[in-house]
């Protein structure tokens, strides 16, 4: 899927965020209650709108429905800086939010920057549903994705150096020193 390098970069830092909260520190299922948690921290987390919107948007994790595949597809190759990044009230017309996710939409819209973060949001939500190119979706149910959760292929072979390869991109990408160097 073609990104602009705004959405590029921040689906990398997405999808690092929501590995992280994949699984607990004993190694077992977490995502759900991770994802609640963030839920009920939304307030908190609003400050983080403009400088850190990876760390927020799993807040609407699953909570877009997509009626216009090639408008989203268009939205996510846009940058914030030029004249056709959407608006919210745009977007909206091609996103449908979950019933559970207005709320949350309603308190992040109250915000300077929550247009704009709702549109990075959706997008966000959409290259991780649909970006054949990215890493396998989170599944806490099934067997497939509990193997995913330990690092482990379908092989049961264990994939944590290319996982960790990965962190120490995106860390060196944030200008900390890698455990490469």
């Amino acid at each position: 899927m073609k990104q602009s390098y705004y959405f590029s970069e921040l689906s990398s830092s997405y999808d690092a965020e929501i590995q992280d909260l994949l699984s607990d520190s004993e190694g077992k299922s977490a995502l759900k209650a991770r994802l609640a948690e963030k839920r009920q921290e939304l307030h908190s987390l609003l400050a983080m709108i403009e400088f850190a919107p990876e760390m927020v948007v799993p807040v609407f994790y699953d909570g877009f429905a997509f009626t216009n595949p090639k408008a989203m597809a268009a939205a996510v190759q846009c940058e914030p800086d030029d004249g056709d990044f959407p608006t919210w009230d745009r977007l909206s017309a091609f996103v449908k939010l979950e019933g559970w996710a207005q709320p949350l939409a309603d308190a992040v819209l109250g915000e300077g920057a929550g247009e704009e973060f709702m549109v990075t949001a959706a997008c966000l939500e959409y290259v991780r549903k649909f970006d054949t190119a990215a890493p396998a979706a989170a599944a806490e149910d099934d067997e497939d994705g509990e193997r995913r959760e330990r690092g482990e292929d379908e092989d049961g072979d264990d994939d944590d150096r290319d996982l960790g390869e990965a962190g120490d991109d995106w860390l060196a990408d944030q200008g900390f020193d890698s455990a490469k160097s």
